[in-house]
């Protein structure tokens, strides 16, 4: 049963405290003068039905305690969490697929048609070309490429190789940089954050304005915004800001809509910094003036996770491919933690990873250790790792490295 109190809400009874109170009804609706108290144990029929009546209750308690969270912004999920978004003009991120600028070469003239598929010498995993593009005189062009499948698909330098819809006069594909990552849906605890974040989005000249109404912009998957009040540069993070500037390092977005938010929310005066111009015009004004800010198009960084186990007689034959996929899941912000994805500007500990690793089916976890940047399995190999402002960490599944040692 339910009770209500101002203080704390909903609050249930115990289990046992309900099966008591069913039982004394059912005592009570079969006593009659003269005949023996009903055997109510749970060997008993009528024990049996009464656990059947207790476990009904238990459960619609429950489903009435989850509605009565879903009002609450910190604890509302799925639609719930959608609604209440909305009363903030906000709508949950869908999920995007990774993109790649691959370089492709052949013959003049040669037709490259969207749709076009090529394919990853690393894992297999098939890209299709979102533009049609025509191979000019100089026999190279740069065409766009996205993973068949949203999320996080990783696709480091120079491994979308192989072309599978072949076509005549188009001889090879690369991709000279590595993809910039999609993601998966906006989890709950990535809207709750952005939502907390809109309510100063509606301000502006402040770090939490600014950094709320970036990280509202479609497409953008990460935004850190910095600030030196200062007037000398100063040191955060791994990079220099100049002083009575802010640093803003985003990934995903475009550029214009970049350009029309800083516009609109940092105070006039207030200088940017980063390795990328973006600009803006206001055709209201007269003039028609053209704004030009820098902001950080982070690096990637490439992370590694080395998980050590003792195989045990209970342990899981995919006990491998069970913690690559924790171990992924949790870095991406998806796993058993409540946390964010790993991002720019931050400490990142070998420990965030236990719990996820942990329930995977790994009954006797020797270490785990971090190493960024990583190659082919190989890198400084530490408990924790710090992130720059200027760096985008990603994980590839090959860089997740499972050691186990047996007795």
């Amino acid at each position: 049963m339910l009770h209500f109190d101002l203080a704390t809400g909903l609050y249930p009874d115990e289990v046992e405290t309900v099966r008591e109170a069913v039982r004394r009804d059912w005592k009570q609706a079969f006593a009659r003068d003269g005949r023996p108290e009903l055997n109510t144990e749970p060997e008993t029929p009528a024990g049996q039905l009464i656990d059947s009546q207790t476990a009904a209750i238990v459960d619609k308690d429950n489903e009435v305690l989850f509605l009565a969270n879903q009002f609450n912004p910190l604890t509302a999920e799925g639609i719930w969490q959608d609604a209440l978004g909305k009363i903030y003009f906000l709508t949950r991120k869908v999920a995007q697929t990774s993109e790649a600028l691959c370089l492709c070469t052949g013959l003049a003239g040669t037709v490259i048609a969207q749709g076009s598929r090529i394919k990853s010498s690393a894992d297999g995993l098939e890209w299709s070309c979102v533009e049609t593009v025509t191979i000019p005189t100089g026999g190279t062009v740069r065409a766009r490429f996205q993973a068949g499948t949203p999320g996080p698909v990783a696709a480091p330098a120079d491994t979308l190789t192989e072309i599978v819809t072949v076509t005549p006069g188009w001889d090879t594909v690369t991709n000279p940089t590595a993809a910039v990552p999609g993601r998966d849906q906006e989890s709950q605890l990535e809207f709750e954050t952005r939502r907390y974040a809109s309510v100063a989005a509606n301000a502006r000249g402040s770090v939490a304005a600014l950094y709320g109404a970036l990280a509202d912009i479609p497409e953008v998957l990460a935004v850190i915004v910095l600030e030196n009040v200062g007037d000398t540069p100063a040191e955060q993070w791994g990079v220099t800001i100049p002083g009575h500037s802010v640093w803003i390092a985003i990934e995903g977005g475009q550029d214009a809509d970049i350009a029309e938010t800083i516009y609109r929310k940092k105070d006039a005066g207030c200088g940017t910094a980063g390795n990328t111009e973006v600009k803006y015009q206001d055709v209201t004004l007269p003039g028609k003036p053209i704004y030009a800010y820098r902001i950080e198009r982070p690096a990637p960084l490439a992370f590694g996770v080395k998980v050590t186990i003792r195989l045990t007689p209970s342990t899981p034959q995919d006990i491998e491919e069970r913690v690559r996929t924790a171990v992924l899941n949790e870095f991406n912000g998806t796993g058993t933690r409540a946390e964010l994805r790993v991002g720019m500007a931050q400490d990142v500990y070998a420990s965030r990873f236990y719990s996820s690793v942990i329930a995977a089916g790994v009954q006797n976890l020797l270490s785990i250790q971090l190493a960024a940047p990583v190659s082919d399995g190989t890198g400084d190999w530490q408990e924790v790792i710090s992130v720059g402002a200027d760096e985008f960490p990603v994980l590839d599944k090959n860089d997740i490295i499972i050691t186990i040692v047996e007795d």
